[in-house]
C-alpha cells in the first residue's frame, strides 16, 4: 500500500467571507458580514451598516488576522449586495 500524505489544517486556514443580504434596519445596522473557516465551521460574524471594503478589511483585521492569524486562502463570491 502506498503512503499518504496526513493533511493538517489550522483554524482558519481556509476561510470563507460573505455578506448576507440587506435586513431591516435594526441599531442603523443592515448587512451581517460572516466569515465561516471551510474545515472546522467556526463562523464570526458582525451587523454592519455598510457592505464595503473598508468594512471587510476592518472585520479581517479585528476578528481573524489578530485572533487566529492570517489564512492562507479566503474565499469569496466577489458579488455586489445593493
Amino acid at each position: 500500500m502506498p503512503l499518504n500524505n496526513i493533511l493538517v489544517y489550522e483554524l482558519f486556514d481556509i476561510c470563507g467571507i460573505d455578506f448576507m443580504r440587506p435586513y431591516l434596519l435594526s441599531f442603523f445596522n443592515k448587512y451581517i458580514l460572516v466569515a465561516v473557516d471551510y474545515m472546522y465551521k467556526w463562523v464570526e460574524a458582525i451587523a454592519t451598516q455598510t457592505n464595503d471594503a473598508k468594512v471587510v478589511l476592518k472585520f479581517l483585521r479585528k476578528n481573524i488576522f489578530t485572533r487566529l492569524g492570517t489564512p492562507k486562502a479566503i474565499i469569496s463570491d466577489e458579488g455586489t449586495h445593493s
